[in-house]
C-alpha cells in the first residue's frame, strides 16, 4: 500500500516538516494547518510550567519530568501528555491529538509506519487506509498506558518493541507437525481379480458378478475405514527448514485385501462341502498309494 514519496521529516515520527501538507493556498491546506497550530498551542501550555524546549523541538531528556499526567495544561489520567519520540518535530502532544496525528502524515512518514509495520509481521497490502489510521491509534493507547505509569515510551518506541519480539521470535526453532490420509480404494477389477483366485481356491469355481459386486463393497468398506496416515515433523529456523521427518501408518496391504477376499469365500455354504470333497479325495489318494 505504498504511496508516492512528497517530501517530509525525518525518521521517528516527524510529522509536520515541510513538504508534508498540502498548498497551504487550499482549503484543504489550511484546515491541515490550523489543526497543526492547534496542536501547537497546546503543546506550548504544557511547556509553559518550564519546560525548556520548543512546541516544534525535541524535548531533551532533562526535561521529560516538567509533563505532568494531569495539570493545567488540560491533560488528565485519560487524556495524558505523551512524549512522540526524540525526532518527532512536537516533543509531546496530548493523547487526543496523536491518536489523530495519522491524518496529517505526509507520504514519506506513512511509507515509513507502512514498512516498519510490514517487519512487526502485518500484512500491509490488506490494510486500508482506516486499517492503518486505527493501528497508529492502538499504538498510541499503549504508549499513553505507559505514559501514566511514569514511563516516556512514544508510539514508534512500543510499535519497534513489536518488530524486536518478532525478530527474536523467528530467530528460535519453530516445530510443526502436519497429518495427511490417503485411502488406497480398489476397482471393480482389482476387487474381481482377488475374488476370483479366493473362489477358484477355495470354492473350486469362478465367482458369480453378484458374488464379485458383493465383495467389491465390502473390500471398499473397509479400505475407507483404514486410511493410510502419514505424520510429518518439520524444524524450521527464520522460515528455513532445518530438519523433517514423516511416519506412515495403517493403510491396506496386499496382504489383508487377499484375507479378506478369503474370508469372504469360507462364509459360501458351498465351502465346507468342497473342502470335504477335496481333503477326503486327497485323504483316499493318500491310502491307496496314489500321486
Amino acid at each position: 500500500m505504498a504511496t508516492g514519496d512528497s517530501g517530509g521529516t525525518g525518521a521517528g515520527g516527524g510529522t509536520y516538516g515541510a513538504g508534508g501538507l498540502s498548498d497551504p493556498s487550499t482549503a484543504s491546506g489550511q484546515q491541515k494547518q490550523k489543526g497543526i497550530n492547534a496542536a501547537k498551542s497546546r503543546v506550548a501550555a504544557s511547556l509553559g510550567g518550564g519546560g525548556g524546549a520548543s512546541p516544534t523541538g525535541a524535548q531533551s531528556t532533562g526535561s521529560m519530568g516538567s509533563f505532568p499526567v494531569g495539570g493545567s495544561d488540560g491533560s488528565s489520567a485519560q487524556n495524558p501528555n505523551l512524549w512522540m519520540g526524540a525526532q518527532s518535530p512536537i516533543a509531546f502532544m496530548n493523547y487526543t491529538d496523536a491518536q489523530q496525528m495519522y491524518y496529517l502524515w505526509n507520504t514519506k512518514t506513512k511509507n515509513q509506519f507502512l514498512s516498519q509495520l510490514s517487519l512487526a509481521g502485518y500484512d500491509t497490502s490488506k490494510m486500508s487506509d482506516r486499517d492503518l489510521a486505527d493501528t497508529w491509534a492502538k499504538y498510541v493507547d499503549t504508549s499513553a498506558r505507559y505514559q501514566v505509569q511514569g514511563q516516556h515510551v512514544s508510539p514508534w518506541d512500543v510499535l519497534s518493541k513489536d518488530i524486536a519480539g518478532r525478530s527474536e521470535a523467528a530467530s528460535e526453532p519453530k516445530t510443526t507437525t502436519a497429518t495427511s490420509q490417503t485411502y488406497n480404494i480398489s476397482t471393480a477389477e482389482d476387487a474381481a481379480a482377488l475374488f476370483q483366485g479366493a473362489a477358484q481356491t477355495l470354492l473350486g469355481r469362478d465367482p458369480t458378478k453378484a458374488e464379485q459386486a458383493r465383495f467389491k463393497q465390502i473390500l471398499n468398506k473397509y479400505e475407507q475405514a483404514h486410511p493410510q496416515t502419514t505424520t510429518t515433523t518439520t524444524t524450521s529456523v527464520g522460515g528455513d527448514v532445518t530438519s523433517q521427518s514423516s511416519k506412515t501408518t495403517g493403510g491396506v496391504t496386499a496382504g489383508a485385501q487377499q484375507y479378506i477376499a478369503q474370508e469372504e469365500a469360507k462364509k459360501n455354504p458351498e465351502y465346507g462341502a468342497y473342502q470335504a470333497a477335496t481333503n477326503g479325495m486327497n485323504w483316499l489318494m493318500e491310502m491307496l498309494g496314489g500321486p
